[in-house]
């Protein structure tokens, strides 16, 4: 059975991504693990801030009704490094995790954090901005860097959207202008062809700041998530490196999903 893990504060940003991760698991047969992590500064009121989250967390179970396996864990400690540890003890297939959006990150999800979450997760991440239903999700923006490679990120990237039976719009950002448009396109669509991609569009934006570009278009286009597949914090040279997939995170209005292209640990 396929785990998802939820990092949650009980905040309403956090509530968010606990409802669609609800809605997710009930879709795919999956378990889900509801992750309250106890920061260092709050150690000595752990007692009390312990009792708070089990409140919170049975109010949400008894409210949702669920239908699928629900743990609720707690830790004491950092947050990224409970969340990349939950990963790996709990052998979790996917994150969700709510977040406030482009005003900046609530509660436990500073930016920092987040990002080294986004950088050395080896499962797939759900960032959630707002109520999200899966039934709502048909246009997918994939930002894409042409490798012609198998890679983990790849492969789960088609799972999801086979699961969600979305279109999957295939955006590149020309920031040289050195290839001419038809060129692009060509690349593109052999990208897709060696990565066994169906339902899609082929997209080509012209602009320096890829991070502005990726969101304009998706704003544009009036998509319903963001997909971007990185090489973690292992390659810092890639083009679509976790910084920019951070920003994008970090920025953009709607749900958007990333995951690294090799399923390897780094340290947080």
């Amino acid at each position: 059975m396929k785990k998802i893990l939820v990092p949650c504060d009980f905040s309403a940003s956090a509530i968010e991504g606990l409802h669609f991760a609800v809605e997710l698991a009930a879709a795919t047969s999956a378990a889900i693990t509801v992750l309250s992590v106890i920061s260092l500064q709050q150690q000595m009121d752990e007692f009390l801030v312990s009792e708070g989250f089990r409140e919170n967390f049975e109010n949400e179970v008894i409210k949702l009704r669920l239908p699928i396996p629900i743990c609720h864990k707690i830790r004491l400690g950092k947050f990224a490094v409970s969340v990349i540890d939950a990963i790996a003890e709990e052998r979790i297939d996917l994150v969700v995790i709510g977040t406030r959006g482009s005003r900046g990150w609530e509660g436990p999800f500073m930016g920092s954090n987040v990002e080294k979450i986004i950088k050395v997760s080896p499962v797939p991440v759900f960032a959630v901005k707002a109520k999200t239903h899966l039934a709502g999700i048909r246009n997918v923006v994939f930002p894409c860097d042409l490798m012609l490679s198998e890679h983990y990120g790849m492969t789960r990237l088609k799972k999801i959207q086979a699961e969600l039976g979305a279109t999957l719009h295939l955006l590149r950002i020309d920031t040289s202008g050195f290839l001419s448009r038809e060129t692009l396109y060509d690349r593109i669509k052999e990208y897709a062809i060696f990565h066994g991609l169906s339902k899609y569009t082929i997209n080509i934006v012209t602009d320096t700041d890829e991070t502005a570009a990726i969101l304009h278009f998706a704003k544009q286009l009036g998509a319903d998530m963001i997909a971007m597949t990185t090489r973690g914090a292992a390659d810092l040279n890639h083009l679509y490196m976790s910084s920019i997939a951070a920003d994008v995170v970090n920025h953009a209005h709607l749900l958007t999903w990333t995951c690294i292209q090799q399923p390897v640990k780094q340290p947080v």
